[in-house]
């Protein structure tokens, strides 16, 4: 374990190296734990200096964690437990039925309802909710993000070739090359604000595949307030760690 000192704080970090070839990473989990993805052949001494450049950020995340340790905590899956959709919580609501017709979800007057086969035991029935709960997302992400794809790429002039909605684990979205953008699918959990700062982002590397100042210009021209928006979905990354899985902010 490592850590620096910023202030009166001690930040503690863990060094996981890695395929990655220049960029550095970190990734604060839902426990407020630090890990900084390297690359191998990074120095120890670099990587403190960016741990360093980094610290105030870190420290307003672990902040930011104790602040809503209630939305942050690791699910079990049952009746009363919130789950976001677009930005709202939503109380989820586990049926369980002796038909063998369970392991479907639907948003019903406000709520998740799930219905789950009755004779499951405790670890299968978490198992079942979770998936239910996941392909509702995914089926819903999909038709939501192509109904704001549609809206925002006009407004640019520029449309994917093939839009993917799927499981990324350290990135909210990407664009290939040939004009491929792939998003993350928990990108519906949050508000439409930050789904369009994403969408936005992506469709703007089919102009400009670099982060270079153009290619933020031109982001901009979309989304004048897109540090506000990039800001909000590095917090919701840290509510949605906990929910469904892992990823990292961009």
């Amino acid at each position: 374990m490592h850590s620096i000192q910023y202030g009166n704080k001690r930040i503690d970090y863990e060094i996981k190296r890695g395929k990655r070839k220049k960029t550095v990473a970190i990734h604060v989990n839902p426990m407020a734990a630090v890990t900084v993805l390297a690359p191998r052949r990074l120095n120890e001494e670099r990587i403190r200096a960016i741990v360093q450049k980094k610290a105030r950020w870190i420290l307003e995340k672990q902040e930011f964690l104790k602040r809503n340790e209630h939305l942050t905590s690791p699910k079990e899956f049952v009746s009363g437990e919130s789950f976001p959709y677009l930005g709202r919580q939503y109380r989820l609501k586990v049926l369980r039925t002796g038909d063998g017709t369970g392991g479907t979800c639907k948003l019903i007057q406000g709520r998740f309802q799930v219905e789950i086969e009755g004779d499951l035991g405790a670890e299968e029935e978490k198992r079942s909710v979770r998936k239910a709960l996941t392909a509702w997302y995914l089926r819903h992400a999909g038709e939501k993000v192509k109904e704001r794809i549609d809206q925002l790429a006009k407004q640019l002039g520029k449309y994917p070739q093939r839009i993917e909605i799927k499981e990324q684990k350290r990135r909210w979205g990407s664009c290939s090359r040939s004009g491929v953008i792939r998003l993350n699918w928990k990108i519906i959990m949050t508000p439409i604000s930050i789904l369009d700062y994403v969408i936005v982002h992506e469709l703007c590397h089919l102009i400009h595949p670099h982060h270079s100042p153009q290619f933020w210009n031109k982001v901009q021209s979309i989304l004048p307030d897109h540090k506000k928006r990039r800001d909000l979905l590095r917090q919701h990354s840290l509510q949605i760690d906990a929910l469904l899985g892992s990823k990292e902010s961009r």
